[in-house]
């Protein structure tokens, strides 16, 4: 058996790992534009191009006479998959009518409208339009409909900020085109559920936690385990998690959705029919026993995967790691807090030597560290403890782990 995975990530590289388990004969092609990913080290081949680049990556399947199409966690290599597989007969878990309304979010915002899943009000703009925004109260959000990682969403207070701000958006699409839609103030959920024939079932919910880094820019810095919530949102949760799945036509696959609660009122900002990105994967295995990385894998066989969940009384939390700025030369500390029971486990995301901004988006950040513990008095102590103690060198032994957003 040949298949080929779209991007070359850590997240990419611990699918490869599952299929290594699943098959003993399978070859795995990689493709990835960086010539050095970590995934790389997995694969058979790694072939250096574009995941975007839907010409070439079709070529090279036919090429390389694979049987499957696949990737995890991410949003752009997802509308690959599907529209290569589609196009060459492969067989494939989403359609490409699927993946465009669950990965353009002006497919996917229409689409809501449409069957009443809860949503802010907004609007569409290509380049050429002019920016009109009658009928939408500041503040707004303006963001590109095909991005990830955050990348082109600000915040904007007036028009001026739009106009600024929507040129950089612009920067970030493949399709020229941005939404422009109103901000909504309340609690940031993750919501990850397993849709098994058409049903959704809850996998694990957490809270994100956002760090204000300037009047227009936030960036997600943590996650916490399990976010409080009402009885009555919870329930909300679960029937626009089945909405979904039934508007977008979601029959065996991860949905993740994110929405802000503010009391009981549930406005969705987006979702997909992946996993989160950033090991979210090892988080819900290590919170839940459910290896859905496994089961997204099964997915994309055509398989039926069993989602059986454990709930612990615990309380948990990923930390992201991000930089003031500079080159990215070694962390110390992550293994003596292992050892001492303070983290659990960690992973890097960026390699080694590579020049790395003060944080604008969420693919600033350079690891993330999984922390556990009984209570949510020691969980924060736990946290504080590993946040002191780490350090982030640059090429002078200088530290630059970026701590406001824990202060």
């Amino acid at each position: 058996m040949k298949i080929m995975i779209l991007a070359g990530g850590n997240d990419q590289a611990a699918l490869i790992q599952e299929l290594r388990s699943k098959f003993k004969d399978v070859e795995v092609i990689l493709i990835d534009f960086a010539p050095n990913v970590v995934a790389a080290k997995y694969a058979d081949k790694h072939i250096v191009e574009s995941t975007m680049d839907l010409h070439k990556v079709k070529e090279i399947a036919i090429a390389e006479e694979v049987n499957y199409i696949m990737t995890a966690c991410g949003d752009q290599p997802l509308l690959t998959m599907a529209v290569v597989s589609e196009e060459l007969g492969l067989p494939c878990c989403l359609s490409k009518k699927q993946v465009l309304n669950l990965t353009n979010k002006m497919y996917m915002k229409q689409l809501m409208i449409e069957n009443d899943i809860p949503t802010s009000k907004f609007k569409t703009f290509t380049s050429k339009d002019e920016l009109d925004t009658k009928g939408l109260n500041y503040p707004l959000v303006v963001k590109p409909v095909d991005s990830n990682g955050s990348k082109g969403v600000r915040k904007v207070l007036n028009e001026a900020e739009l106009n600024e701000f929507a040129k950089d958006a612009f920067r970030f699409t493949l399709t020229d085109t941005i939404i422009v839609e109103e901000f909504n103030e309340g609690v940031e959920i993750s919501a990850d559920f397993y849709v098994i024939n058409g049903e959704a079932q809850k996998v694990m919910w957490c809270q994100l936690n956002k760090f204000q880094v300037n009047e227009s820019t936030q960036i997600i810095y943590q996650s916490v385990i399990p976010p409080v919530l009402s009885e009555k949102t919870s329930t909300t949760l679960i029937e626009i998690a089945n909405k979904i799945a039934k508007a977008y036509e979601v029959k065996n696959s991860p949905l993740l959705i994110q929405a802000i609660i503010n009391n009981h009122d549930v406005r969705v900002i987006e979702f997909s029919a992946r996993l989160g990105g950033g090991a979210k994967y090892k988080t819900i295995e290590h919170v839940t026993g459910f290896n859905v990385l496994r089961a997204n894998l099964e997915s994309m066989l055509g398989e039926l995967p069993e989602v059986k969940i454990h709930n612990t009384r615990k309380c948990y939390s990923r930390c992201h790691i991000y930089l003031t700025g500079g080159k990215f030369m070694a962390i110390e500390g992550l293994d003596e807090l292992v050892k001492n029971g303070i983290i659990k486990e960690y992973i890097l995301t960026r390699p080694f030597g590579v020049n790395v901004n003060a944080p604008a988006s969420s693919s600033d950040r350079v690891a993330s560290i999984f922390i556990e513990a009984k209570e949510q008095i020691d969980l924060d102590n736990k946290v504080k403890k590993a946040i002191s103690t780490l350090k982030v060198l640059d090429e002078n032994g200088n530290d630059i782990l970026n701590r406001d957003m824990y202060l």
